[in-house]
């Protein structure tokens, strides 16, 4: 699994609604998180696995410092594990320190997430100043335009597509293009 410019990131579908992510860190760290939640996106099939529509709102909006810039960064969640590669020295107090100043953060890209999902799905209007209202100031990005919305919804609704046409075993293979070496602080 390689990428050019950003890490590579493999999302396989198991046997029932399981799936695991696996990214490819800057490091040769590989860390997966498992997961079973889907979001509505609309559109032909319907939905994406929460991960990868994470991963694509994150990436569409720069929320560099979500789930996937965490992870790239070094940070590990409660559902992430190492699954190859060996970790640096003190990779853990890093990793924890990592988590702890992106909370705000991946709060934020947790709730754009559901919002712009949402919206795609048509539960809620398609448009940044209903969004905003919704959202309220503390959640709101500047990145939300009607465009980068448009954008949003053309690849969760091609990532829908994608993922369904997969059998179990199968992966789609995206990237996560903000790459970020571990314990690296960011700005």
């Amino acid at each position: 699994m390689t990428a050019r410019g950003g890490l590579p990131v493999r999302f396989t579908r198991g046997e029932s609604r399981r799936y695991r992510s696996v990214m490819l860190r800057g490091d040769g760290v590989e860390v997966e998180l498992e997961g079973g939640s889907y979001d509505r996106v609309g559109g032909p099939a319907g939905e994406v696995p929460h991960d990868l529509a994470h991963l694509i709102v994150e990436d569409e909006f720069g929320l560099t410092d979500g789930v996937w810039g965490v992870l790239a960064a070094g940070g590990m969640f409660g559902g992430a594990r190492v699954v190859a590669g060996r970790r640096p020295p003190h990779a853990t107090r890093r990793g924890r320190e990592t988590v702890v100043a992106s909370r705000e953060r991946v709060m934020q890209a947790e709730v754009l997430t559901r919002a712009v999902c949402d919206a795609c799905a048509g539960d809620l209007p398609a448009d940044p100043v209903a969004i905003r209202r919704a959202l309220g100031k503390r959640w709101w990005s500047e990145a939300v335009t009607a465009a980068a919305l448009e954008r949003c919804r053309g690849r969760l609704h091609e990532a829908g597509a994608r993922w369904a046409a997969l059998e179990p075993g199968e992966a789609l293979e995206v990237t996560w293009p903000h790459a970020t070496r571990p314990g690296r602080r960011r700005a």
